[in-house]
């Protein structure tokens, strides 16, 4: 292959891998909270998890998308880790789907789908239609770039020192596996992995057997999200990524054995038209032997679910230090609502949570400041859509206790408590504003920030975090001195806010420091004071028993 036959290919499993990401990220916002919903209310037995696993991945056409919401509903104690072992073995076969596609050779009208979503986005009228023709134009750019891998490749058809280092690759055992479960792990796509796989087999480049090898080893590689979506997160999260990687590995260990005994080569070519071993239908043997991999692996290892689990919580022991929700609630259960008293006590635990998770939001963007760290940034954003979701999940649920309860106390403090949710959720809103200013703005200055203005931010970052654990605390207990240091703390934020803003001014008004570094300070300043409010703010209506009248009728004197 010349220089830019092998640009060519990787141009082309650039466009499959981006085809896919547009596809996938599309079809979750469209289906995205249904799936949600569908996974927490449908999970209760094994069986009915593995099937609503499959549906949901065969839908969103991402294993990995709902292998990151399982370790969410985990994470929060929604679902158990042997409920979950059911879900994963479904996703795994749900997964299969784009492999089954790229057998049927649709490829040849790829263009015909770019048509109409072009079309459509040209014309759209709203931000669902927006997304349906990224999913059409995503679709169609996989066989776009399936069909320039497979012209890449045609050369290689003529090189014998190529075919025979590939066959040496995939048909060994160890090394297909090896192959498979590294290029899967680097590019994050086992259906990209299982593309290529397709196109070298088509090409007559790997024999069936090593075809399997290959994708066997894809199986593998993919469980590599799982175990990035549970950094950060607690033990349950981690051990739900274990599972999957036990579960697939168990699986690959087994139908490899089978297929170096030549059993399952031979199940394969029974049930698939056409004779594999004359070449005959090759792409859709190597489909189904994916798809099939996935099905026979979850009938073996369905009743041994309970086994995994266990082996999981052996290897992984439980964390002692406490973790925050990742944006599935842990408290709000829809059996309390008619008790109201207890319902909202259940959603001012949930209100702690949004709490914790602004305060990892200030920690992580602090962080990632300071260490320079890109995902760190990126996962900023993460936490900040994780409040968002639980404020959905709190006012749902008020709402509900709203439409259960007669009584007028719980009636009068709804409103309120609404307002709560609310001003926590702005306060999320801020702390992303706060990760642009430090990771963005300051970064991108060209004189660096100065070591005054970094100790004023510092200053202002651990008086921030200390009203946020005062306000965590406030909301268990509700005591009075609690209230009163929270308070303190805002005026002190308002008045260092203040002095320092003029400072600052004068400063660049006078020439006497970088304009940049001044004006990038002040901006997190006011967001740190805007931030003091907030709290206040839901400290205040606490301190008001969460009546609406009383609260308005206290901040219309003040004002």
């Amino acid at each position: 292959m010349t220089i830019l036959q092998i640009m060519n290919f990787f141009g082309g499993l650039a466009l499959f891998i981006f085809g896919m990401n547009k596809m996938t990220d599309n079809l979750q916002a469209v289906a995205g909270n249904e799936m949600r919903r569908t996974l927490k209310k449908l999970t209760d037995t094994r069986i009915k998890g593995v099937i609503v696993g499959m549906s949901v991945t065969a839908l969103i056409q991402s294993s990995s998308a709902t292998t990151v919401m399982l370790i969410g509903f985990v994470n929060a104690g929604i679902l158990t880790l042997s409920q979950a072992v059911g879900v994963i073995m479904g996703a795994n076969i749900g997964s299969t789907i784009t492999a089954q596609l790229i057998a049927f050779n649709i490829g040849q009208y790829a263009f015909a789908f770019i048509i109409v979503g072009v079309i459509f986005l040209l014309i759209r009228k709203s931000r669902k239609m927006e997304r349906w023709s990224l999913i059409i134009i995503g679709f169609g750019l996989i066989f776009i770039g399936l069909q320039q891998m497979t012209l890449s490749v045609v050369p290689l058809r003529e090189s014998q020192a190529a075919k025979d280092f590939l066959v040496h690759i995939s048909t060994n055992p160890l090394l297909g596996i090896l192959a498979g479960t590294l290029f899967t792990m680097m590019i994050q796509s086992s259906a990209a992995s299982v593309g290529i796989v397709i196109v070298l087999a088509s090409n007559g480049l790997i024999p069936f057997e090593g075809a399997l090898y290959l994708v066997f080893g894809d199986n593998i590689g993919t469980t590599i999200t799982a175990w990035m979506a549970g950094i950060g997160s607690n033990y349950a999260a981690r051990r739900v990524a274990l599972v999957h990687t036990l579960f697939n590995s168990f699986g690959t260990i087994l139908f490899a054995l089978l297929t170096y005994l030549g059993v399952y080569t031979l199940i394969i070519n029974r049930i698939t038209p056409g004779d594999v071993f004359s070449g005959v239908n090759l792409a859709r043997h190597i489909a189904n032997g994916h798809t099939f991999f996935n099905v026979f692996n979850t009938i073996i290892c369905l009743p041994f679910a309970g086994l995994f689990a266990k082996a999981a919580i052996r290897i992984i022991p439980q964390d002692k230090i406490d973790t925050v929700s990742l944006g599935e609630p842990k408290h709000l259960d829809y059996h309390l609502i008619s008790n109201s008293e207890l319902a909202i006590g259940q959603s001012l635990k949930e209100m702690r949570e949004m709490l914790r998770l602004v305060r990892l939001g200030l920690v992580v963007s602090y962080e990632a400041f300071k260490d320079k760290s890109y995902k760190k940034q990126i996962r900023v954003s993460r936490i900040e859509a994780a409040i968002d979701q639980l404020q959905r999940e709190i006012t749902l649920y008020l709402v509900a206790v709203n439409e259960k309860t007669n009584a007028d106390d719980i009636i009068q403090k709804i409103p309120a408590l609404l307002h709560t949710v609310n001003d926590i959720e702005k306060i999320g809103d801020f702390t992303e504003e706060v990760n642009r200013i430090l990771n963005y703005q300051i970064t991108a200055q060209k004189v660096p920030l100065s070591a005054d203005f970094i100790g004023m931010i510092d200053d202002l970052h651990a008086k921030i975090l200390f009203m946020l654990d005062l306000c965590v605390d406030y909301l268990e207990t509700f005591q009075e001195d609690l209230s009163f240091k929270i308070f303190e703390m805002e005026g002190r934020i308002n008045e260092q806010h203040a002095n320092l803003r003029n400072k600052i001014l004068l400063l660049v008004q006078n020439g006497e420091c970088d304009a940049a570094g001044g004006l990038n300070t002040i901006d997190y300043l006011d967001q740190a004071e805007v931030i003091a409010d907030k709290l206040k703010n839901l400290v205040e209506a606490g301190s008001h028993k969460f009546i609406y009248s009383r609260i308005a009728k206290m901040r219309e004197e003040e004002g």
